[in-house]
């Protein structure tokens, strides 16, 4: 894979090709030979420990080479994950070692294209288990240069992969429990948010305007259904990443999911009854780490869920995206027992 690498140039110098080698550094290779470590660094980061990239060092025996993905997805039995996925090739190296000795082009000095370029994070190990971070040959305007890399690493065998997980996008278990796999807190906020449009504007766009850029087209949000449609309900529990007991423990999720449970009609009546007259929450930024996604079934189809901080601001996000103050006996009704 190749990491991403944005290039903007704003030279706009002539030169002429006799006048280029006067200046220094134009003319020649600008990498030099990496500094062999005792570990692969993925992804790579500008934090203490990172590698600086550079050439394979010429008395250095090289016996495989480490690919680094820093945008994987990988699947198992708990869902897709997104991550960095670590690759072990082996096999004929002699045709990548030539494409990453290759010079990179002089740097120009004439205009380039404003856009990003994908390089492989690459590194070579040796017979000793010391490897290096290698830097992949750049034309003039730090593009990959074309120079049979890809082919090379084409023909290599990937005889090992480590997936290190960053954050769960699609849980198994609760796409199967008809829960979404983290709980949203968005909040819709200003003046008058249920419109769509600024408090000083007229709840009508008026004839002569033209829908454009500048206009805010009205829209009506989501309103709470009536307690008596009400004939039960599905709550998703979810935990904060960090107190999740799933295995691996992942700090890239803000909330994972924990769990199912059904309420009756009378309880569930009862919860809608208390979070429709909710008042607007007060400021607050205490961190939740429970949350609860309420889903309400209606005796002639499902409504719109709202989600209610269990701990924390102990907000409900009502189905219009308002933030209200959840009532102590909401939360009772809501927390699951034990």
């Amino acid at each position: 894979m190749r990491r991403l690498t944005v290039v903007v140039a704003t030279l706009g110098v002539s030169l002429v090709l006799a006048g280029c080698g006067a200046i220094p550094g134009i003319g020649r290779d600008p990498r030099i030979e990496a500094t062999p470590v005792a570990t692969v660094i993925c992804p790579q980061t500008y934090e203490a420990g990172h590698a600086e990239a550079g050439l394979v060092p010429s008395d250095f025996t090289a016996v495989a080479v480490l690919r680094c993905d820093p945008y994987a997805s990988w699947e198992d039995d708990d869902g897709s994950w997104s991550g960095a996925l670590l690759e072990r090739l082996e096999g004929d190296l002699e045709p990548v070692l030539a494409a990453l000795a290759s010079p990179s082009d002089p740097r120009s000095m004439g205009p380039c294209t404003a856009i990003g370029y994908l390089s492989p994070e690459l590194w070579v190990e040796d017979a000793d288990g010391r490897v290096v971070s290698v830097a992949v040959p750049s034309d003039g305007c730090g593009a990959p240069k074309s120079v049979g890399l890809d082919a090379a690493l084409a023909a290599l065998t990937v005889v090992d992969e480590t997936f290190t997980p960053e954050s769960l996008v699609d849980s198994a278990a609760a796409t199967d429990a008809g829960c979404a796999t983290q709980a949203s807190m968005l909040i819709l906020a200003g003046p008058d948010a249920t419109s769509g449009l600024p408090a000083d504007a007229d709840a009508d766009v008026p004839d002569d305007q033209v829908i454009g850029e500048d206009a805010l087209i009205p829209f009506e949000l989501p309103a709470w259904p009536e307690v008596a449609t009400v004939d039960g309900a599905r709550l998703c529990d979810y935990v904060a990443g960090l107190g999740s007991t799933r295995s691996p423990a992942v700090t890239g999720d803000p909330n994972v999911f924990a769990g199912v449970r059904e309420l009756a009609t009378a309880e569930a009546q009862a919860v809608l009854a208390d979070a429709r007259h909710a008042p607007t929450a007060p400021s607050c930024t205490d961190a939740a780490t429970r949350w609860v996604v309420v889903h309400p079934s209606l005796v002639s189809g499902q409504s719109q869920p709202f989600t209610v901080e269990l701990d924390g601001c102990r907000r409900l996000v009502d189905p219009g995206l308002q933030p209200r103050a959840a009532s102590p006996e909401l939360l009772d009704l809501l927390t699951p027992a034990g």
